[in-house]
């Protein structure tokens, strides 16, 4: 009977414990795909800025939702970090889509992602030094909001862009 028991406590404890580890599949994927590329020599300069962003961004949602919680739903941390992706690829993805666009078009773009940033906080953080520190640096390649809910801009952003389209 005692070995029964120990057997199911320690399969619950191990169920529980490869769980957690997969619940944050994506974030610590994400995080650990662009510490490589910012710890990678031979990566290029715009790799290695869109990849410091992100773990920049990844290392400031997952210390602000300690901060607001002891148990933090790893769900959140995944789908930020998805959404974060996600945001980035358009981003860029329309930035360079199309090499004939006029400078007033391609800079309306960005202004549109990154008021789609901005405008989707998720913590509402008022240390705005911290938060808006790669908007305010001149020449920075992901000009966003490190508190950015990542999932409500990215839809912002999709939104917002096919209205822009179609007002063309």
């Amino acid at each position: 009977m005692k070995t029964t028991l120990r057997v199911l406590v320690c399969t619950a404890v191990f169920a529980l414990l490869t769980s957690v580890a997969q619940a944050q599949e994506v974030f610590n994927y994400v995080l650990a795909s662009a510490t490589r590329t910012v710890n990678n020599p031979s990566a290029n300069y715009t790799q290695t800025q869109i990849a410091q962003f992100k773990r920049t961004a990844l290392i400031y949602l997952q210390k602000k939702a300690f901060e607001k919680s002891d148990t933090v739903q790893t769900s959140l941390l995944d789908n930020q970090a998805y959404y974060l992706s996600e945001f980035i690829t358009l981003f860029f993805d329309e930035i360079t889509k199309d090499k004939k666009e006029a400078d007033g078009v391609r800079k309306a773009k960005i202004m549109l992602f990154m008021d789609a940033s901005v405008m989707n906080p998720l913590w509402n953080d008022p240390d705005k030094e911290t938060t808006q520190s790669f908007l305010q640096e001149e020449g920075v390649l992901t000009p966003f909001s490190l508190d950015t809910d990542w999932q409500k801009a990215y839809l912002a952003a999709t939104i917002n862009l096919k209205d822009f389209k179609a007002a063309q």
